[in-house]
């Protein structure tokens, strides 16, 4: 058990959704990060899913109970001003990095709004993600999917259409991590082949964007906890993100305490075999944040 560490590298900057703001999160943000200091972690960011507007993007489990746009707006206000209070209390013993992870809906105003809520908040960085493809959620239920995939017409169109969708997200909010590259797979892969040639040409022009506009690809170890063989993202895409120097950060993705640091070991051993020796991390100094490229090489 890896209880203490103090690598450089040992940094997540993906994760920290909990139950007091997320319908599928468990626990509380101070237990989580108390849970991240006590694993040896320094440094951790905390990416809460940012707010959706419009009650037909609310979520079964969360329409089951019974929550509104309302409070998911309000919960979302209230997670700023948390995190923004335990990251100054538990300055000393651990840096936290109050963040946001981006939705891509409503389709036609996301941007603005994303960005609004960066301002307005006055949060470290963000995380951009796509759960959503022509606001059609993909990887919620499986009966979702299935809805998606018979609206854009198949599963290739589906993840090609995911790709499109995550390299304009990239264009337009320019964030500083892209949450778990290839979740397409999650659920996709029971459907059939999400690594078609015409599914990696479309992932391809994505990474182009991801590098175009300076992001760094997130390592997210959840998709072990996913019943994945591999975290996200999937090797063709890890070595084609490597061969185009795009840097990763490795990302926990944590939705309870006990998933803090979870497949982080593992995580680094799959960048090391695939030649990836660095990851990037982020450091505030201040309300100033920078990038640092660590080594992965010192356990």
């Amino acid at each position: 058990m890896h209880s203490t560490n103090t690598s450089g590298w040992y940094v997540s900057l993906h994760g920290g959704h909990t139950a007091e703001f997320c319908d599928h999160g468990e626990g509380r943000l101070r237990d989580l990060l108390e849970a991240a200091a006590a694993k040896g972690f320094r440094t951790y960011g905390v990416t809460e899913h940012a707010a959706r507007v419009e009650e037909r993007f609310l979520y079964p489990n969360e329409r089951d109970m019974g929550w509104t746009i309302e409070k998911v707006q309000d919960d979302f206000a209230r997670y700023a001003e948390t995190v923004f209070a335990l990251a100054d209390e538990l300055a000393g013993r651990l840096t936290v990095l109050r963040g946001m992870e981006a939705e891509v809906v409503p389709a036609d105003g996301y941007a603005e709004l994303m960005l609004a809520y960066r301002r307005r908040y006055a949060f470290d960085y963000m995380v951009g993600s796509v759960h959503y493809v022509d606001e059609m959620p993909i990887d919620n239920t499986a009966r979702q999917f299935e809805v998606a995939i018979e609206a854009v017409g198949g599963l290739d169109r589906l993840a090609i259409r995911y790709y499109q969708t995550l390299a304009d997200m990239a264009a337009a909010l320019k964030p500083e991590v892209i949450g778990h590259f290839d979740v397409i797979r999650k659920l996709g892969w029971r459907y059939g082949d999400v690594a078609t040639p015409a599914i990696r040409a479309a992932a391809a022009e994505a990474l182009e964007a991801v590098r175009g506009h300076g992001c760094i690809l997130d390592l997210n170890t959840a998709g072990y906890r996913k019943g994945l063989d591999t975290p996200y993202p999937d090797v063709w895409v890890l070595e084609l993100a490597r061969d185009m120097n795009i840097p990763f950060a490795l990302g926990d993705d944590s939705h309870a305490p006990d998933q803090v640091g979870a497949g982080f070991h593992e995580g680094r051993e799959y960048l090391l075999s695939h030649g990836i020796n660095t990851v990037t991390v982020l450091q505030r100094d201040g309300n100033a944040i920078s990038r640092i490229r660590v080594p992965l090489t010192h356990p």
